[in-house]
């Protein structure tokens, strides 16, 4: 009888030292503070990747780019394999027909056209769209960043609203990414780098509307040079 009682005593002190146990654990659990979430990071795009992408030609209005260039001298130069006449997209499903260089491969992609399609002379303009990082005048490539694009600048510029037509505009250019040589101009056109279309809390940066480059809201969407080109006068 009495090594019952002591049995079944230890198995009561057993008993609650477990539930004790269990206790002090969930109290911890309740203690313990939330892990700390990440930070949200910029969207993967192709653009982060620019970096490992073979390096490509730099092109201006000169050489095989000139304003005298022709699709024939274009294949001369780059090989009639690597340059094609097609219809290419313009904006939403609208076609048109251009020239383009190394179509088969994204990272080295450039799309030219022309004034005359009959004859694919007297170029139009000249478009590099990401992930193509051919590099133009004055040092401009996708991927660049507002503080990129302002060094190269020599200072801040403007840049329209996201979300409308012509949205992500550079304007306002100053240094040597205007008045360039070869009779042409300048066009730079950035995305945003968090998330497109941007969130609702985002609306003074989108629309019809001016933005200072230096604008802190602007900055905070990360915007990236998605694409840009060269137009003949």
């Amino acid at each position: 009888m009495t090594s019952m009682k002591f049995l079944s005593g230890a198995l009561l002190i057993g008993a609650l030292t477990l539930t004790g146990a269990i206790t002090g654990a969930e109290a911890a659990k309740k203690t313990e503070k939330p892990a700390k979430q990440p930070e949200p990071v910029a969207q993967d795009t192709s653009l982060n990747n620019l970096k490992d992408a073979p390096k490509a030609p730099s092109l201006a209005c000169d050489g095989p780019f000139a304003k005298t260039t022709t699709h024939d001298k274009l294949a001369a130069e780059f090989g009639a394999k690597n340059v094609v006449f097609k219809d290419v997209d313009v904006t939403n499903n609208v076609l048109t027909k251009a020239t383009v260089l190394f179509d088969a491969d994204p990272t080295r992609r450039v799309v030219v056209y022309w004034k005359d399609n009959k004859t694919r002379t007297k170029p139009l303009s000249i478009t590099v769209e990401a992930p193509s990082t051919w590099t133009g005048p004055g040092g401009v490539r996708n991927g660049l960043t507002l503080k990129d694009l302002e060094k190269l600048n020599g200072g801040g510029f403007g840049v329209t609203g996201f979300g409308g037509v012509g949205g992500g505009e550079a304007s306002k250019l100053g240094g040597p990414l205007v008045d360039l040589p070869g009779d042409c101009t300048l066009k730079i056109r950035f995305e945003p780098g968090i998330a497109n279309p941007l969130p609702p809390r985002f609306a003074s940066v989108t629309g019809d509307l001016l933005i200072a480059s230096t604008n802190l809201v602007l900055r905070r969407v990360r915007p990236q040079v998605v694409q840009w080109s060269v137009n003949y006068r």
